[in-house]
């Protein structure tokens, strides 16, 4: 398989976990919906005003965890030079929510902790920068060039003469 499908699959696997987050997160909110808009609280002294900030806090964490799944997909989709730092965020966060959550974990992990996720990403750092490559910007990057094959070999360059 070749580094551009591992990277759709992976996309794939963050949107699928965040999907299936978000619509466990509305299933539970729906029936504490239909609870107290049905069956009414117990008795009067029941703290509503309580119940809906906790579940406003609990919801905004969850929509916080939710997230990085979907910024990730955005990144790897369009494959933006930030997108392996989203995806280690959003596979981190993701491990925990059993089994899509898991399976992205493990696949982003693989994938963005070997070597295929440089040729996906050139532009990204820790990769072939091709500013550097051009040889633009700096004038310290002429020493860079890359051979036919694609590899990036440095050219022995003279010391700067600081006399």
């Amino acid at each position: 398989m070749t580094p551009e499908e591992h990277n759709k699959y992976i996309s794939w696997t963050f949107l699928a976990n965040g999907l299936f987050q978000a619509a466990m997160l509305l299933l539970v909110f729906g029936f504490f919906i239909l609870f107290f808009a049905f069956g009414g609280p117990p008795d009067d002294k029941f703290p509503a005003g309580l119940f809906a900030v906790f579940f406003s806090f609990i919801l905004l964490i969850n929509l916080a965890l939710i997230s990085p799944n979907f910024i990730a997909y955005h990144g790897l989709k369009n494959r933006k030079s930030w997108a392996r730092v989203a995806s280690i965020v959003a596979a981190i966060l993701g491990a925990m929510n059993i089994p899509i959550g898991t399976a992205a974990c493990v696949y982003a992990l693989w994938f963005f902790f070997g070597e295929e996720w440089k040729s996906v990403y050139p532009e990204a750092p820790g990769a072939l920068d091709r500013r550097q490559i051009a040889g633009i910007g700096h004038p310290g990057w002429e020493g860079r060039y890359v051979r036919e094959d694609g590899e990036v070999v440095y050219r022995p360059t003279a010391p700067p003469d600081w006399r």
